[in-house]
């Protein structure tokens, strides 16, 4: 009885563990409204935190900027395209404290307007669904083998 009972209490733990170690299968919106402002240069050391693990500067845009074009910006093919970005890093994108967030917009920034991604993306309840990403959704970075 007393091995029946460790046994259930065992299975629960390591049920909630691997639940709560899961990593998000979406972009929040919370990180849609994240800002950045205008400029480069100095002004990039005072409003990118660098406790990111990711570099930006390295990863491919390419997904996005190939498919996301103006004047008449496609909410289809550009949340696509950003969500093709973003969902390589769901978890690290996902918490504003460490900055990745910002990282992501610094660059996204130079090349769309500012809060395009936050005015057309619209989608699930919790935000943008990783799932529902076409084309290729994981990307190595630029210059890693």
């Amino acid at each position: 009885m007393a091995f029946e009972r460790s046994c259930f209490f065992l299975f629960f733990f390591f049920l909630a563990v691997g639940l709560a170690s899961s990593s998000p299968a979406y972009i929040s919106y919370d990180v849609l409204k994240v800002h950045m402002l205008g400029g480069r240069g100095l002004l990039e050391t005072f409003l990118v935190k660098d406790n990111c693990p990711i570099d930006f500067e390295k990863e491919d845009f390419s997904p996005l900027t190939g498919q996301c074009k103006g004047p008449t910006y496609n909410p289809l093919t550009c949340c696509n395209g950003f969500k093709q970005i973003a969902c390589r890093h769901p978890e690290e994108i996902n918490d504003l404290d460490n900055g990745c967030a910002t990282g992501l917009f610094y660059i996204i920034n130079k090349h769309f307007p500012l809060d395009l991604f936050d005015n057309i993306c619209k989608e699930g309840k919790e935000g943008l669904e990783c799932a529902k990403t076409t084309g290729p959704a994981i990307n190595k970075p630029r210059g890693t083998a």
